[in-house]
């Protein structure tokens, strides 16, 4: 019979092994996500630099056309990797010695795939209005959004190993070199052709230095092999994905799709402009998950630390997006004016629509994570397709009437159908949604009262700023969307990470 002492004595030096072990996957998640966006912050400054510049050198009808081009193939890019990069990431996690097999099979899958919907892209091209010179642009500009994505896959290990950096110095050479080649492009008033070419070449930079970087420090160790079985298996596990990919590249980019067809690119100009600057935001919920999604993978079995990880992603995504949303409302005309001059002002009031389109995205970021990691991918389809039905239809209606400001409304909706609401008629992710539902109300209603208040008051959008940031802030300490024990965590790992950090 063992004495109570030494059973206690047992108890307390597991507790504290479990404990050493919590904020030591804590401070690797923390580190990883801070090296994202403080990474993903000059890579926000550089992404910015290139799109005014490359606004203010194409001209609203160029832009539109270029935004255009690049948002019909995003139709075709579930063919890229036909949804497998969270599958190996998983697979990958949870196999570790296997890594080189998985990403070599997974790679070799995704070429396959990807010849064919370049091909695809290309044949269907002259019925959405892509025809004469634009096919050959389409061609130039499919070799970065279809063929290298599947080179890309091996970058995956960076993340599996918790290494982001890697992927930040990567995608930070590719937007530097990016930036250097529009000015360059725009100081020598380059024909359009060179545009898509510079952009491709750039990609083509991009996975070469993925390459080395995997294969030289050996994250990836020989041998590799193509496996058969594994094949079967990936194709299994990611056709649900696929399916999910294809509806959201649809109601992702099938808006721009319709507004150059329906409105032309005169018209798309400014909304291309609008959603380059949202989208510069889905940077946060990615760096955050990316960083978590392989201990969610490592902690699916363990139902009480997977939803403390899930909800520690919902709190601090929901807190930022609806601040976001608050904040932005004030500065959207001057900042469109200040950065892309008049001739974009219309964009102004497509962002403050658009912006309302992050929640979803925050949300829905999560909340796939969680379900890929629970292996229930197979419910993804359900909502996408529904939601990209959804987007077309409301395009359909709005944009001939509202032009695209019923885009953006459209977009709205039908986003957050699908990454929100039809989770909770699944009952098998219901748990997901109404335990990111029931954190996200209280800063929705925050931000949605400030923004209400704001807009009457005629007021220098300088105070209006400051009033709807620190109105936010206050309000989120009132209500616990921000709480002091999570601050204090916070600070308490910057100081670890600082302590690691020192020579």
């Amino acid at each position: 019979m063992i004495p109570v002492s030494s059973q206690f004595d047992q108890k307390l030096a597991s507790t504290q092994e479990e404990r050493k072990l919590h904020f030591g996957v804590g401070r690797r998640v923390f580190q990883n996500t801070v090296v994202l966006l403080g990474g993903r912050g000059v890579g926000l400054l550089l992404s910015a630099a290139a799109s005014v510049a490359l606004a203010r050198y194409l001209g609203r009808e160029r832009l539109g056309e270029y935004g255009a081009l690049y948002a019909y193939l995003t139709l075709f890019s579930w063919l890229a990797t036909f949804g497998l990069e969270p599958i190996l990431a998983r697979e990958a996690a949870q196999r570790r010695s296997e890594a080189s097999s998985i990403f070599f099979t997974g790679s070799a899958i995704s070429v396959v795939f990807a010849v064919a919907g370049t091909g695809l892209a290309l044949l269907f091209a002259p019925l959405f209005g892509y025809g004469g010179s634009l096919r050959l642009l389409l061609f130039f500009a499919s070799i970065d959004i279809l063929l290298f994505p599947s080179i890309r896959l091996f970058g995956i290990v960076f993340q599996v190993d918790m290494q982001q950096w890697y992927n930040v110095g990567i995608s930070l050479a590719r937007q530097a070199l990016w930036l250097l080649m529009v000015v360059l492009l725009a100081l020598g008033k380059a024909a359009f052709l060179w545009v898509i070419l510079a952009r491709t070449g750039c990609a083509l930079v991009e996975v070469a230095l993925i390459l080395f970087a995997s294969l030289r420090r050996r994250f990836l160790s020989r041998p590799w092999s193509f496996s058969f079985d594994l094949a079967r298996q990936l194709i299994r596990y990611g056709f649900p994905l696929a399916l999910t990919v294809v509806a959201v590249g649809i109601y992702h980019r099938i808006d721009q799709v319709m507004l150059h067809m329906m409105s032309g690119d005169q018209t798309l100009g400014p909304y291309v402009v609008s959603v380059q600057l949202i989208e510069q935001l889905s940077v946060l919920p990615v760096a955050l998950v990316s960083s978590l999604f392989p201990i969610l993978s490592q902690v699916s079995g363990q139902e009480e630390q997977f939803r403390h990880y899930l909800g520690v992603s919902y709190r601090f995504l929901m807190a930022v997006v609806f601040a976001v949303c608050a904040v932005f409302t004030p500065i959207a005309g001057p900042l469109v004016d200040f950065l892309y001059g008049k001739q974009y002002h219309p964009a102004a009031s497509l962002l403050v629509v658009l912006v309302w389109s992050e929640v979803p995205i925050f949300f829905g970021v999560v909340i796939t994570n969680a379900i890929i990691a629970k292996n229930l991918q197979r419910y993804l389809p359900i909502s996408t397709v529904l939601g990209a039905v959804v987007n077309v239809v409301l395009n359909l209606a709005f944009i001939p009437r509202w032009g695209a400001l019923g885009a953006s409304w459209a977009t709205v909706v039908s986003y957050c159908l699908a990454s929100i609401f039809l989770f909770l008629g699944i009952r098998h992710t219901r748990v997901f949604a109404v335990q990111g539902l029931r954190i996200a109300f209280p800063p929705f209603v925050l931000a949605l009262g400030i923004t209400a208040v704001l807009t009457f008051l005629p007021w220098f959008f300088w105070w209006k700023l400051f009033v709807a940031a620190a109105g936010f802030l206050a309000g989120a300490l009132l209500t616990g969307t921000v709480r002091r024990s999570e601050l204090d965590r916070v600070w308490g790992l910057i100081k670890t990470c600082l302590i690691y950090a020192r020579p």
